[in-house]
């Protein structure tokens, strides 16, 4: 089993030398010059090679002696590669600028440098001919004459894959890991509910890995009985077995809502130039705890702790629970029975265990994961090997799905490979029961997926990955690239929806149109990819000591006690990544090899030494989102090859000169981080923007694609970025003074200019100007545009706002406008959201009305101190609907009870009739949605 790992990560390092070395020989042949035949050779015997450990992998055993040839191939393959990346370090990374008689000696001491590198060069790939000829010797003396015509190789990925599409899965997954559990539910939901019972209650739900404990507790903390109003506060804490207790006591804070000013009582702060997350993180863990307490003091509450490990991580956490007789409940999922007898109250009344699923519900579970909806019917020929397949699971639930999902990848349902699986699960089985199936997961995974899947091990336990973060890491490392013709990010795409689809990640959070944005990957599989990447030196954890003669590729540092080894060889390094408060490795001269560097969310990051980055020509990926980092050094300006730079969430406002040398950069993000954005009920415009100021420049980023959130404070700015033909997201912001007329001029001719490439434009404004008529002055208005987001006043849209035939989300703070702007957006017939916040319309004393007909395709409405009312045949197609403010009449809204296909209503306001007039509504509306109220108590709080 080890082998077969090991093989397929040697497949994929041979794979990518081999790329890099016929890509030299076609663009860089004078670099090669002496060595042409040698890596042709290289090449030839790196396929040979590849192709032998397809057909190897296919073979259920090895002998050790095979093992550590495979072990020998990968490192050979790794060396090569970061041979060649050293000789292009050596040999590209020019000066960006060698004009006059200084480039000239420039030019010529560098002519100088390259022989000898040359010289390395030829000399290391000469000495790689002999190491890959040596292998291949032992390739003739371990391969069998008939092996290689018994299996195909898969090298391309396929692009038509069906079960790529992560919006079906996401709900394809919901409803199969919902068997079984109804009866557990509704007894576990009665405890939670039992009104008659006013005092403290804790229960806890024990059980091994894979149970569905999670599953289950989420059912119930989601049901619309519970989210309906009964608790006042709630709050979902995964905490795992690596927790941080200042880390979760500042998650329960943020999901209760505690006002900003308890939290500066507390500390005994009034600065107010500091905000809430600002003031959290000054916080000790008892002001934490006093915090949590004061808020909770009273009221009915419900928290939900997932994953607790030990009872010490129950103890810290209890302090912080008021235990009042106002009828609150905890509930604790675990694998140990320790922590469920800590936990539970009342003499282990309410301890709730888990068992495996029935053959039938098993059944039932398998074939809803396999089996298309509606009926999920298995085919004759297949039930049999089906239900042998399941026994083997012994009704797991998390071995059900994962086996499952591995069949469901599978188009063509083909006996003979069901009876295969079936043969080779019971052997897995019999060795490591839930372990091994899981593996067999990683096994079957074709070629291009291993390394993504494999990647997912940088990350921590129970955090969650957004896939936007995760691609991009991908294509930064060379782990995905374009293929035939579809761009890097698009085969990046893919391959995230095929890990979704098979289960090997579990979705979290969802986006507008019901794409996967988020996941998180179960613990249990986590466990798998760790340990197949230690045993290939995949990927290296700092809390772990690696052997001494591996070479470290990627590090992740998780933020524990333990730091760098002193001496630790760290010149193979091609990825960093840190999680926690603190940075072990700020100053990268001497990891010249650094494909990514990933320091988001590091809360002590506060400067990087000046010369950093100055010696780092392979860099493609620098992200220091959501740190307290507040300059950049000069030396950014030394990464000749960084494509993706984030700055979103930090106190960074002005980029350094050296910026404009970055020619390759794709995305330039800073500003606010709207990933992880305020709670939607906050008026946007009194959030704190974090701005970019742009040196002169700017223009010379052709590459640049995304770019924000950019200070636009003077017309020469506007100019050069509408010079910027590839820019497909944009977001400005204006000062107090910025709106004069030259700058105004400037953004009609800039919107003019990027008319054939935007896709996204958002627009920030401190404080009033005319820019209604710089947009009506637009020539050519950028009518690509697929989302919008405005914050200034407008009094009335721009013309052309109703022609854009491709917008799905639009959102509007202050904006001022008429009535019958209504009427122009509800014909943008691919409107998917809307968000209408406050002073978006100017209508006091008149109610936005929601007629029959228009907004086609809406399936979310937010709005904000708006009175609003729907008539019947209105919005057909919204799922969700946000209310937030303080409303002007009684109730401020009518007629929910004709949204027909309404999911969920979320209700955030001081008018407590509102609150009570909502519930009443959801609880006879006849789509049964689910209803969140949450009431405040002053008017400054929302």
């Amino acid at each position: 089993m080890a082998t077969m790992m090991a093989m397929k990560v040697v497949d994929f390092a041979s794979q990518s030398i081999m790329e890099k070395l016929e890509r030299m020989l076609v663009e860089e042949a004078a670099l090669l010059a002496g060595v042409e035949d040698d890596v042709r050779d290289i090449v030839a015997e790196l396929r040979s090679i590849t192709s032998f450990l397809t057909v190897m992998s296919t073979r259920r055993s090895l002998d050790d002696q095979v093992q550590n040839w495979v072990q020998e191939v990968r490192e050979v393959a790794y060396d090569a590669e970061d041979s060649i990346d050293e000789f292009e370090c050596r040999l590209r990374s020019t000066p960006y600028d060698e004009r006059g008689v200084k480039g000239f000696f420039m030019r010529f001491c560098r002519c100088l440098k390259s022989l000898k590198a040359r010289h390395d060069i030829a000399s290391a790939l000469k000495k790689l001919k002999v190491e890959v000829e040596e292998i291949r010797k032992r390739h003739d003396r371990y391969s069998h004459p008939n092996e290689a015509a018994s299996s195909g190789t898969a090298t391309s990925l396929d692009m038509a894959d069906s079960y790529s599409d992560p919006r079906i899965i996401g709900h394809f997954v919901e409803e199969a890991q919902l068997v079984g559990i109804n009866q557990s539910r509704d007894t576990l939901i009665e405890w939670v509910m039992d009104e008659n019972c006013l005092e403290f209650t804790s229960i806890s739900l024990v059980g091994f890995g894979g149970l569905g404990k999670t599953t289950l507790a989420k059912a119930i903390y989601d049901d619309p009985i519970i989210v309906g109003g009964h608790f006042q506060s709630r709050a979902w804490i995964a905490v795992s077995q690596n927790y941080n207790i200042r880390e979760l006591l500042k998650k329960i804070i943020r999901q209760i809502s505690v006002k900003e000013q308890q939290v500066r009582d507390v500390l005994g702060c009034q600065d107010a130039s500091l905000n809430t997350e600002q003031l959290l993180n000054m916080m000790d863990e008892s002001q934490l705890v006093q915090t949590v307490r004061g808020c909770l003091h009273g009221k009915r509450y419900l928290a939900a702790f997932d994953d607790v490990w030990s009872t010490e991580a129950w103890e810290s956490l209890s302090i912080a629970l008021p235990q009042g007789k106002e009828g609150s409940r905890v509930i604790v999922t675990s694998r140990s029975e320790a922590v469920a007898n800590a936990c539970c109250s009342r003499n282990r009344q309410f301890i709730f265990k888990i068992s495996p699923l029935s053959p039938e519900l098993s059944w039932e579970l398998f074939c809803r994961k396999v089996f298309d909806a509606p009926d999920y019917g298995c085919p004759p020929e297949l039930e049999n090997v089906g239900r042998e397949i399941v026994q083997k699971c012994d009704g797991l639930p998390l071995a059900i799905v994962t086996v499952g999902g591995l069949l469901a990848s599978k188009p063509d349902k083909i006996l003979e490979e069901w009876k295969d699986l079936r043969d080779h699960l019971g052997f897995e089985i019999e060795k490591s029961k839930i372990h091994r199936i899981l593996v067999l997961s990683y096994n079957d995974l074709p070629y291009h997926l291993k390394p993504c899947f494999l990647f997912l091990g940088i990350f921590p336990e129970d955090y969650e990955i957004h896939r936007k973060r995760l691609t991009r890491r991908w294509i930064a490392e060379g782990i995905v690239s374009g293929v035939g013709g579809f761009p890097a990010e698009k085969v990046a795409e893919r391959c995230f929806n095929q890990l979704v689809s098979r289960s090997l990640m579990q979705p979290s959070k969802f986006d507008d149109n019901g794409t996967v944005k988020s996941c998180r990957v179960h613990d249990m599989m986590l466990e798998v990819i760790i340990s197949i990447s230690r045993k290939e030196n995949f990927v290296v954890l700092l809390n772990e000591r690696p052997p001494r003669h591996q070479k470290i590729r990627r590090l992740s540092s998780h933020g524990g006690s333990s730091g760098l080894v002193p001496d630790t060889d760290l010149s193979h390094l091609r990825s960093f990544t840190a999680f926690g408060k603190d940075v072990p490795l700020k100053d990268y001269r001497k990891q010249r090899l650094l494909r990514a560097i990933d320091l988001e969310g590091i809360s002590n990051l506060f400067d990087l030494h000046p010369r950093s980055f100055s010696k780092l020509f392979l860099l493609k990926y620098l992200s220091l989102r959501d740190s307290p980092i507040s300059a950049l050094p000069d030396s950014v300006g030394d990464l000749q090859n960084l494509e993706f730079l984030d700055m979103r969430g930090t106190y960074i406002e002005e980029l350094p000169h050296t910026i404009a040398k970055l020619q390759k950069l794709v995305y330039l993000l800073g500003g606010l981080n709207q990933q992880h954005p305020p709670d939607m009920f906050k008026i946007l415009h009194f959030v704190t923007l974090f701005r970019l100021k742009f040196p002169k420049g700017i223009r010379e980023l052709k590459r640049l694609r995304k770019l924000g959130m950019t200070f636009a404070d003077d017309e020469q700015l506007l100019q050069e970025i509408g010079e910027l033909a590839e820019l497909e997201k944009l977001a400005i912001c204006f000062g107090d003074d910025d709106l004069v007329s030259g700058v105004l001029e400037g953004i009609s001719a800039l919107l003019s200019k990027l008319s054939g490439s935007l896709r996204s434009l958002t627009i920030f404004h401190a404080a009033y100007g005319d820019l209604k008529r710089a947009l009506d002055e637009v020539a050519s208005p950028p009518l690509l545009l697929c989302k919008i987001q405005i914050d200034v006043v407008l009094g009335g849209l721009p013309a052309w706002f109703a022609s854009l035939k491709q917008v799905v989300k639009i959102t509007l703070f202050n904006t001022r406008l008429q009535l019958q702007d209504l009427q122009v957006l509800r014909n943008l017939h691919a409107l998917v959201k809307l968000v209408l916040g406050c002073e978006s319309f100017d209508n006091d004393d008149e109610d936005l009305i929601f007629d029959r007909g228009g907004f086609t395709q809406l399936k979310l409405l937010e709005i904000q101190s708006h009175c609003v009312s729907f008539e019947e045949g209105a919005l057909q197609n919204l799922e969700i609907l946000k209310l937030a403010g303080y409303f002007p009449n009684e109730y401020g809204v009518y007629g929910i009870e004709h949204l027909h296909g309404l999911r969920e209503v979320h209700v955030h306001t001081g008018n407590e009739d509102l609150g009570e007039m909502v519930k009443n509504i959801a609880v006879y509306h006849a789509a049964r949605p689910k209803c969140f109220v949450k009431i405040e108590e002053s008017p400054s709080d929302i």
